[in-house]
């Protein structure tokens, strides 16, 4: 599983969705930057790509 974060859509500063809703947290927010934390324990439950209302998330399998 790869995720990958498109920076030039994500707009972290005010949403975070994604970090809230994977059950996995795989997601943590530092220096005001979405970054993966633990791509390994991502389940592919795909809830980060479809809460993401910027488009800015895909997992590549």
């Amino acid at each position: 599983m790869n995720i990958n974060i498109d920076y030039s859509k994500c707009n972290s500063s005010d949403c975070l969705e994604c970090l809230d809703i994977c059950p996995m947290q795989v997601f943590d927010f530092k220096n005001n930057k979405l970054i993966v934390v633990d791509e390994e324990a991502c389940c592919g439950c795909l809830a980060c790509q479809e809460v993401c209302s910027y488009n800015a998330i895909s997992l590549i399998y």
